[in-house]
């Protein structure tokens, strides 16, 4: 199963109910790319995309290239990827559009999430790299499974949150 999807009963949960329902949860990291996809969903799918990215890194790196810092903003409506000093909104991927997250099994600082495109209705793999990439499939995992089945479940899971 998805590590992004399960939890433990004894870990903890790092966010207020509060910030999770009414506002975002924000995280920085350095955004390797988006690349085109086959599929919407699966473990092969994410790591073909990883490499892929991974080697352009290293490629830009060897010329000098710097990888670009963004800001996550993750909420019950979706990821906002942007430019962390001023605010600029690179992408504005919906909730209701992503079919899939995960981190990279061999590099826990990875953290990827694939989104159906809404001008091309293609499948984009989203690729980054964060020293808190643990607790971003989490947050966004928690989402997309109570968003998908709809909001009444997010907000039960809210109320369990504040009980305990």
């Amino acid at each position: 199963m998805n590590r992004a999807f399960s939890r433990k009963k004894d870990k903890t949960w790092m966010h207020t109910p509060e910030a999770l329902s009414k506002h975002f949860i924000p995280y920085n990291a350095k955004f390797l790319g988006s690349t085109e996809v086959e599929q919407p969903k699966g473990t092969e799918v994410v790591r073909d995309a990883v490499r892929k990215l991974k080697f352009a890194r290293h490629i830009k790196k060897s010329e000098g290239q710097k990888i670009p810092k963004v800001e996550l903003q993750i909420s019950i409506y979706g990821v906002k990827i942007l430019e962390p000093k001023t605010k600029e909104v690179q992408h504005n991927c919906q909730l209701h559009r992503i079919s899939f997250c995960a981190d990279d099994k061999t590099d826990k600082r990875i953290f990827t999430f694939i989104c159906k495109d809404s001008e091309s209705n293609k499948h984009l793999c989203y690729v980054f790299d964060s020293e808190k990439c643990v607790s971003i499939p989490d947050v966004l995992g928690w989402f997309f499974l109570f968003y998908k089945p709809g909001i009444v479940l997010f907000l039960a899971l809210v109320k369990y949150l504040k009980m305990n």
